[in-house]
């Protein structure tokens, strides 16, 4: 194994690979090649690898991250919108259940509907304005 390949390592297991910007891996490969000579090629390659690593690093950590912080807040019992969503259709279906479990209970009592309730008033309502009229 080579120089570069073992400061390759180094850099690449290093906890700061996911921090690393352009900027910086140019730097890298700037100090990296005035102690090893490097072809142009060499360090092309070289800066692109580290490039690739970084967003890979960066990638797996923002992955980490989420998890962690997913754990956390389950732990906290706060809960993400996908769960609260959930929870508030199956609230609904819920509802729905216990509304149409009502609604046949009253049918069987033989409990008169709103419908059926406003629909007499209105029967009621017309029989008092014609018996208004023939008295």
């Amino acid at each position: 194994m080579n120089m570069l390949e073992l400061i390759k390592q180094g850099l690449f297991s290093s906890i700061g690979l996911a921090s690393l910007t352009q900027e910086k891996v140019s730097e890298i490969v700037s100090e990296v090649g005035k102690h090893i000579p490097l072809t142009e090629q060499q360090a092309k390659e070289f800066a692109n690898e580290m490039n690739e690593r970084s967003e890979q690093a960066k990638k797996t950590f923002g992955e980490q991250f989420d998890k962690q912080v997913d754990h956390a807040f389950i732990q906290m019992g706060l809960v993400k919108n996908e769960i609260r969503k959930a929870t508030e259709s199956a609230s609904d279906a819920f509802n729905r259940a216990v509304e149409d479990q009502v609604r046949a209970a009253l049918e069987k009592m033989g409990a008169a509907s709103v419908e059926e309730v406003e629909a007499l008033k209105k029967r009621v309502a017309i029989l008092e304005s014609k018996l208004e009229q023939v008295s």
